[in-house]
């Protein structure tokens, strides 16, 4: 099985290849990642904006390489309700059929100075590496493995809005 990343991120590679090879434990799961443009801002702050995010991964991903079982498009971004925010991962999942499926990862409450700059358009690898010194956190553990003590971390939230898709796929009749 073929499945392509809309991105070279390593958390995102790793997620996307342990969550197939839970969801399909008897395929052998090639993943690879390949370099996309989301076209959405470098930090979405909406759901609608890392939706499309992770669509638009898809779709370049899908010009680049034709011809894979699955691509795979992640975004993480903001949910807003009222005056609060959470970060998620957003993920949507195409097959070569062209049926999509969407799943979104935990989120961890953003707050004070670190949501002021990401509302200003900063990136959330920038703020961090501004603030605690901490470079590309993104392709670590994350904002959540910083947060958590490594308990969650990026790969691992990022896994379960995969799974989420994935479940779409794996028992359509859940979801028809």
């Amino acid at each position: 099985m073929k499945v392509i990343v809309g991105s070279k991120n390593i958390p995102k590679r790793d997620a996307t290849a342990v969550a197939f090879g839970k969801i399909f434990p008897d395929a052998k799961v090639e993943v690879i990642g390949v370099d996309t443009a989301s076209g959405v801002s470098s930090h979405p702050t909406s759901a609608t904006e890392a939706l499309k995010g992770a669509a638009n991964r898809i779709a370049d991903a899908l010009r680049q390489s034709p011809g894979a079982d699955y691509y795979v498009g992640i975004e993480g971004g903001l949910l807003r309700v009222d005056d609060r925010a959470w970060e998620m991962g957003w993920v949507v999942i195409q097959n070569s059929a062209g049926n999509v499926a969407t799943g979104l990862s935990a989120g961890i409450e953003m707050k004070g100075q670190i949501l002021q700059a990401i509302t200003d358009g900063r990136e959330l690898n920038d703020v961090i590496n501004d603030i605690y010194g901490i470079s590309k956190i993104g392709n670590s553990n994350g904002f959540y493995g910083l947060a958590t003590d490594d308990l969650v971390t990026r790969q691992a939230a990022y896994e379960q809005g995969i799974l989420f898709a994935l479940a779409q796929f794996k028992h359509p009749e859940l979801f028809g």
